[in-house]
């Protein structure tokens, strides 16, 4: 592609995008803003939901245009939710219709399909007619979920042929692109490659605080693999910190099995800015995932300059490769303290927990080190090799 001849139009479609808050959400908001800072006309499709949210607006500049994706109306059927189903019926063919209008009149280049998940159909369908180049970018749940598909199902036949069809797939991590590759083999796998995903400016730009609060600090959905229950099991009032604990409810809490007891805080969903906030004060922030597909949270959480204990699964230790990339043998050592790689184990976690606390008096020299390693963090210096390689397709 010749960038200077000419603007190519770009189409990012996503299962779901700002204003809604989520690693998604806010990925997919970065590469459309970063194409269209390269120069490319960009627009957006995504699915509308919560139905409130307008077909149409702006961000930034960008289109967005939001069509209803309803999926599986055998499922809907079983479910008894009829009025989805007679929904199915009316919405899908609108919904085809419209989208081959919309490219017919945009003629997008490229395709980049975030999250392929309920729009596969479609996707596939507009491939077929319109010949436009396919990126696939995978970020982690749906590739969870395609391993439990049958290979003589219709959806995962959707799948494999788009991906047959894709100039390019990415993953968000070496991990989840390895974990993708063994349910769909690549014959081509050079296609395939890794962008790792990276910080909000919101994050990196934080003043850094030096005097914390006596509180330790988590945030994650209240799902089984976030491994809520080892931090309730490693985790002792006796320390004499209080553990705060955002991005649920109560009664998700409960649903997992797990009690309030005493030390323990619920201070339910955060804002981007109130969570910045947080990662600021926090003495130390525990992340005790089981399984985790890349962990952003890692990076902006060490961006923040909080101490943290985290699990070395999934891509969690790539996060913490990038933090460290340029650091000195000296450095590393200081952030080694401070950063604790742990098994996700509840002894393992409260080992992690008190090794912090009994070096926090040296917590300045970890402090410094933190813009060197925002360095590492940039959207921009994520995305350029995706930029490159589509600039060359």
């Amino acid at each position: 592609m010749e960038l200077n001849s000419k603007k190519q139009n770009y189409l990012l479609w996503t299962t779901s995008f700002f204003p809604r808050i989520g690693g998604l959400e806010n990925a997919a908001k970065e590469y459309a803003c970063f194409m269209k800072k390269q120069g490319w006309n960009v627009q957006v499709i995504t699915n509308r939901y919560p139905r409130s949210l307008p077909a149409q607006e702006y961000f930034d500049g960008i289109k967005i245009i939001r069509y209803l994706f309803l999926y599986g109306p055998i499922g809907y059927f079983k479910d008894y939710r009829l009025d989805l189903f007679f929904a199915w019926l009316i919405y899908k063919p609108l919904t085809i219709i419209k989208l081959i209008i919309h490219f017919f009149k945009t003629k997008p280049d490229v395709v980049n399909l975030h999250f392929p998940d309920h729009q596969l159909f479609e996707i596939y369908l507009l491939k077929l007619i319109f010949r436009f180049k396919l990126i696939i970018s995978l970020h982690g749940n749906e590739v969870e979920r395609m391993g439990d598909l049958k290979i003589n199902s219709l959806r995962y036949y959707l799948y494999n042929r788009l991906f047959i069809t894709a100039e390019y797939i990415t993953a968000c991590s070496q991990f989840l692109l390895k974990e993708f590759q063994e349910i769909f083999p690549q014959h081509n796998s050079e296609k395939c490659f890794t962008v790792h995903n990276g910080v909000a400016d919101l994050y990196r730009k934080q003043n850094i605080i030096q005097n914390k609060d006596d509180q330790f600090f988590t945030a994650a959905r209240f799902v089984p693999k976030k491994g809520l229950d080892l931090l309730f099991q490693s985790f002792k009032k006796e320390t004499g910190f209080d553990l705060l604990i955002a991005g649920g409810t109560e009664t998700e809490l409960r649903d997992l099995g797990l009690e309030i007891k005493n030390g323990i805080s619920i201070i339910g969903r955060l804002s981007p800015i109130e969570m910045v906030k947080q990662l600021s004060l926090s003495k130390i922030t525990i992340i005790p995932s089981k399984n985790e597909p890349y962990g952003i949270i890692i990076a902006e959480t060490i961006c923040c300059g909080s101490p943290i204990v985290t699990t070395n699964v999934g891509g969690i230790p790539e996060v913490i490769d990038l933090a460290k990339k340029n650091l000195s043998k000296k450095e590393r050592k200081v952030f080694n303290t401070f950063v604790k790689l742990v098994k996700p184990e509840k002894d393992a976690i409260r080992i992690g927990i008190n090794e912090i606390i009994k070096n926090y008096g040296c917590l300045d020299e970890y402090i410094k080190l933190i813009p060197k390693v925002r360095k590492q963090f940039p959207w921009s210096k994520r995305l350029d090799k995706f930029h490159h390689v589509l600039s060359e397709c």
